[in-house]
């Protein structure tokens, strides 16, 4: 049934959905809270009922309330979780699973996607991390490591693919991990890394996508061993 709405009342419907969609928003209501009776928010904006129905609507629309018969109207709108709190949750097991659904995928991507411009950026990013001395800190060793997968990613030619990849390095750099890092980035365990950083280049530089996602595996299945060890 469609409520008849004058310009006045539209108006001010308009200023209930808006400001209860500021305070839904920002966590005043939360996710499945009630929200007050029709009587209670119309007494409080000074306003009519059926234009509190009408703001209802409105917000019902965006996907942020949902009216439930007999019960009332209650809040839909779940926020995201910050980043911090992303990687506060996020073990290192589940870490690697992410980057093993994710990375292979770019890989694969990467093999068929990138242009001489890309393969000369991954090329740069190698480099760099086996100029890297023996003794390096584990955060510079860490920087340059998350600059060559993310070149990676940025020959995929995918800009959601590349987004996301930026975010799981985002979560590698948080304070949680750094001492995961000291323990795992050895002399040996750098120089391991490098010869599989240098194995999946040449693979993907060669367009051969069955050595590129299983240099990738093996690269990332001896991450995952090694961040399992260090939460031991």
């Amino acid at each position: 049934m469609m409520i008849e709405v004058n310009s006045n009342q539209s108006a001010d419907a308009h200023s209930v959905s808006a400001e209860l969609k500021r305070k839904i928003l920002n966590g005043d209501f939360e996710f499945d809270e009630r929200l007050p009776a029709e009587r209670s928010i119309a007494q409080q904006f000074g306003c009519s009922r059926g234009t509190v129905r009408v703001a209802m609507e409105r917000l019902e629309g965006l996907k942020l309330i949902e009216r439930r018969i007999g019960s009332g109207t209650f809040v839909r709108h779940k926020p995201m979780a910050s980043e911090s709190e992303i990687a506060n949750r996020t073990s290192p097991l589940e870490l690697i699973d992410v980057r093993l659904g994710v990375e292979t995928q770019v890989i694969r991507l990467a093999v068929a996607n990138a242009t001489a411009t890309n393969l000369q950026a991954v090329e740069n990013t190698l480099l760099e991390l086996e100029a890297l001395s023996a003794g390096c800190e584990p955060e510079a060793f860490s920087r340059a490591d998350q600059a060559f997968h993310l070149s990676l990613a940025e020959c995929t030619g995918n800009a959601l693919m590349l987004w996301l990849c930026s975010h799981i390095n985002d979560v590698r750099c948080y304070r949680q991990w750094s001492a995961m890092k000291d323990k795992i980035l050895t002399e040996e365990q750098i120089r391991l890394y490098n010869v599989q950083h240098r194995a999946i280049y040449e693979a993907v530089v060669s367009r051969d996508m069955h050595a590129a996602e299983k240099e990738t595996i093996q690269h990332l299945e001896l991450a995952k061993n090694d961040l399992l060890g260090a939460t031991r």
